[in-house]
């Protein structure tokens, strides 16, 4: 008996030493330049993450974890897997590092007049869930101004196709829009730098 008490407390002690080991400073920032290798603004097609909220950051990602949104292999990387192998302490730094940065746009060349078309589409179709252009964080509806314009393309149809179909508004918003008229919101929303 003695030894099976001294058998579990050596058990619990190891465990909470691996849970320290995991959640420590020095793993969570190696998981967050490993995020950084992606995500931050300079790679085309791949969305800056930085001031997005916790909220719509955790649905995003919980949108690969449930199957709802697919994963576009980018340089040998896969989100889907990536994420699915987070532990839920690293699911939990991610979150709260990225959602406690300032949001950076990216800088890129766009076209004047087919950003202001994009812009009385914006204001018909997306202003009531994206404030503000789409610029404001705590919407929660995820940051669409100065992102890459390729990324922004591929979801709007992800989303008009049912690729994506985590939420259903933005399936429902998407639909009655066109080619020229998504094209023209990602002008819109890549000219606010």
């Amino acid at each position: 008996m003695r030894h099976q008490r001294t058998l579990i407390l050596a058990l619990a002690t190891f465990n909470l030493s691996l849970a320290n080991f995991i959640s420590s400073p020095v793993l969570a920032d190696a998981l967050i330049e490993s995020c950084n290798q992606c995500h931050d603004g300079q790679k085309k097609d791949v969305p800056v993450i930085e001031g997005i909220s916790g909220f719509a950051l955790e649905a995003s990602m919980l949108a690969y974890i449930e199957g709802l949104r697919q994963a576009r292999p980018y340089e040998g990387d896969d989100m889907e897997a990536i994420v699915k192998n987070l532990s839920e302490a690293e699911f939990k730094n991610v979150l709260t590092h990225y959602s406690s940065q300032a949001f950076k746009p990216v800088k890129q060349d766009f076209d004047a007049q087919l950003a202001a078309k994009g812009k009385a589409i914006h204001d018909s179709y997306c202003e009531r869930c994206h404030t503000e252009g789409g610029s404001v964080a705590e919407d929660d509806s995820s940051i669409l101004s100065g992102q890459w314009k390729g990324y922004l393309i591929e979801e709007m149809n992800n989303y008009k196709n049912g690729s994506r179909t985590g939420d259903k508004k933005m399936s429902e918003a998407m639909k009655p829009l066109s080619a020229e008229h998504i094209k023209a919101l990602a002008e819109y929303y890549a000219s606010q730098q």
